[in-house]
C-alpha cells in the first residue's frame, strides 16, 4: 500500500491491527484522505504487537496508527514498549468509545492522541496526517538549523 501526493519528505505511517477487515478500511480512508491533502504517505501493515515491535526497532516508521483491539487493555503498555524502544515515533490509538476511561492512561503512556473507532473517518485522519506531518517538518528544520548552528 502505497500512496502518494506533493511532499518532500513521505510520513511512514503503520495501520496495526490484528485483522485484515480493520486493515482494509485503513486503506479506504487513507486513499480517501489523500484526496483532500497535500502529503506523501507510505503506508504499512502491522497485524501483531510482535510485528509492531519488530518494525519500532527497525526504525521505519514515523507514525504508528494502533487499533486497540491490537493490545486491548495491555494497550497502554504497548504505547510505552514501543516509545522505549523508538522514542522518536508518534501514536495515535483508535479507541472504542465504550473505553473512553483508557484516555489518560493512553496520554500518560505516551500517545498522540486516541479517536473513537466509531467516529473515525477521512477528514479526522486527513487532519492527524496533516498534524504529524507539520510537526515532522519543523522538527527536521530545528535539527538542521541546531546542526548548522543557526
Amino acid at each position: 500500500m502505497n500512496a502518494t501526493c506533493a511532499a518532500v519528505v513521505p510520513l511512514r505511517l503503520v495501520v496495526a491491527a490484528p485483522d485484515a477487515e480493520t486493515h482494509n478500511l485503513m486503506d479506504s480512508l487513507l486513499q480517501a484522505c489523500l484526496q483532500l491533502v497535500p502529503i506523501q504517505v507510505e503506508a504499512s501493515r502491522a497485524g501483531s504487537r510482535h510485528d509492531l515491535m519488530r518494525r519500532a526497532r527497525a526504525n521505519v516508521d514515523d507514525l504508528v496508527l494502533l487499533d486497540w483491539t491490537l493490545a486491548e487493555a495491555e494497550t497502554p503498555d504497548a504505547v510505552r514498549e514501543l516509545l522505549d524502544t523508538n522514542p522518536r515515533l508518534r501514536v495515535i490509538v483508535l479507541l472504542p468509545l465504550k473505553l473512553r476511561q483508557y484516555r489518560h492512561a493512553l496520554w500518560e503512556a505516551g500517545v498522540c492522541s486516541s479517536i473513537p473507532t466509531e467516529n473515525l473517518d477521512a477528514e479526522w485522519l486527513s487532519s492527524a496526517l496533516c498534524l504529524m506531518s507539520r510537526a515532522m517538518e519543523r522538527e527536521r528544520r530545528v535539527i538542521a538549523s541546531m546542526a548548522t548552528g543557526n
